[in-house]
């Protein structure tokens, strides 16, 4: 190791942690975790944005950005070149935008490492974002939206953020509106990419067969010459105002008419942020209550009274606050019926608590979703993105298991009543409904 390269290294963390960590002298963190046995290799490049971290006006701009990284790099100027480059030796490339988080991946052969980390780096650190290819993007991006507000599956998700959080960008689609996309100029997208993607908010996580210095000797080299040296002075972005949402009030109902022969439904309440102590316990909640086709959801709105196809928990976690909800797809005829079967199932959580039975099948439920995902060189790799991006410090899978082990029934009960009482119920509904008077009866205490 020369001298230059040493100073640019921090101290290693040690400890029977199974993964490793360091921070180069610019700020970026690198992650990895060796998986011997393993015949792949998992990389992962989170940049600290998302739809949460814009305003009204540059909406979306994180997802525009992720997809013009694509069009061509420095050293890939042709977009079939950077694909190629990882599907060649039979990888996979891909990238995603979230509320808090984008997030670029590859997965390759072991032996390939070095395509999927060349590629990652030259997608964040040396796109071009030429004008031509913003032009050329922006239809294809509204043509997504529109996309999934064709899929009614997809699109109640939407309906409910924006019922649950109003204005505020949580409440947003993540990829903006056509309006906002459309309006983007890429003196914006510079200035998001020059504000976003710098060393102090990127995180490189990186598991499979290989080691901790192979991928850290390759970060360094990232930096050898300045990514942002030709950035104009004047493509900076201000700092935003990340601020907490005001949720809506509890009974609020969003209606959405459209002539489909299934009817979609979100049904939820605000939940808890990511280092919440409850999360815990409603995590369990929501494997009781909806998470399988043991749960009591499944078990009575379909396998008992054939009301609904599909029928689930879901849940979200940020910074300052959470979602906790159910979702439902069914025949509209039976919408009455079904929206009451799931209150009734709220008012049975918050009355009664789980049995032990119950409790162990989802508390084994959940620990065996978690044991399996970790065994997949990709899961890891985000495990540790991911903890390392958004919370004081990354878990582990032991910590986590140990963590559910120590819930309670009586503390399931206790979460029930301060996030699924069905008098705190928000509700979203997308179908051939044309009155909103029977879902306002139910949403009634």
């Amino acid at each position: 190791m020369t001298t230059a390269a040493a100073a640019r290294r921090s101290r290693t963390a040690e400890g029977p942690r199974p993964y490793q960590r360091s921070v180069l002298a610019n700020g970026m963190r690198v992650l990895t975790q060796p998986m011997p046995s393993s015949r792949s290799v998992s990389v992962a490049l989170f940049v600290g944005v998302g739809s949460r971290h814009e305003d009204d006006d540059h909406a979306g701009l994180s997802h525009m950005l992720e997809h013009l990284v694509f069009k061509g790099t420095r050293a890939h100027p042709d977009p079939g070149d950077l694909s190629e480059a990882v599907e060649g030796c039979g990888g996979s490339l891909n990238a995603s935008t979230d509320r808090e988080l984008t997030i670029y991946s590859a997965k390759t052969p072991a032996e390939a490492i070095g395509s999927a980390l060349g590629v990652i780096s030259e997608l964040v650190l040396r796109p071009l974002l030429r004008r031509r290819d913003l032009s050329a993007e922006k239809p294809v991006i509204v043509d997504e939206i529109r996309m999934y507000q064709d899929s009614p599956g997809d699109h109640v998700f939407s309906l409910f953020d924006e019922l649950l959080f109003g204005a505020h960008p949580l409440g947003r689609e993540i990829a903006g509106t056509p309006r906002s996309v459309r309006r983007a100029s890429r003196d914006h997208v510079l200035a998001h990419w020059g504000r976003w993607y710098r060393p102090e908010h990127l995180v490189l996580s990186v598991a499979g067969r290989t080691t901790h210095r192979e991928v850290l000797d390759v970060a360094e080299s990232w930096f050898a010459a300045d990514p942002f040296a030709d950035l104009p002075m004047s493509a900076t972005a201000p700092a935003p105002v990340i601020r907490p949402p005001i949720p809506s009030a509890p009974g609020s109902l969003r209606v959405a008419r459209r002539d489909l022969s299934q009817g979609n439904l979100c049904l939820g309440m605000p939940g808890v942020s990511r280092d919440d102590p409850d999360r815990w316990a409603l995590d369990l909640l929501g494997a009781v209550l909806g998470d399988g086709m043991s749960s009591r959801l499944f078990l009575e709105l379909r396998e008992r009274r054939s009301l609904a196809y599909d029928v689930s928990t879901f849940g979200s976690s940020f910074a300052d606050c959470g979602v906790f909800g159910i979702h439902a797809g069914f025949d509209p005829d039976h919408a009455d019926r079904v929206v009451r079967a799931i209150l009734d199932q709220l008012e049975r959580v918050v009355q009664e608590p789980v049995s032990g039975p119950e409790l162990e099948r989802a508390r084994a439920y959940t620990r065996g979703r978690l044991q399996l995902r970790m065994e997949e060189t990709g899961a890891v790799a985000a495990w540790l993105g991911t903890g390392e991006s958004l919370l004081p410090r990354i878990l582990s899978v032991e910590e986590v298991l140990a963590r559910l082990d120590a819930v309670t029934a009586e503390e399931v009960l206790q979460v029930a009543r301060r996030y699924a009482r069905p008098d705190q119920a928000r509700l979203a509904v997308l179908g051939p409904f044309r009155s909103r008077r029977a879902f306002e009866r139910m949403l009634q205490p």
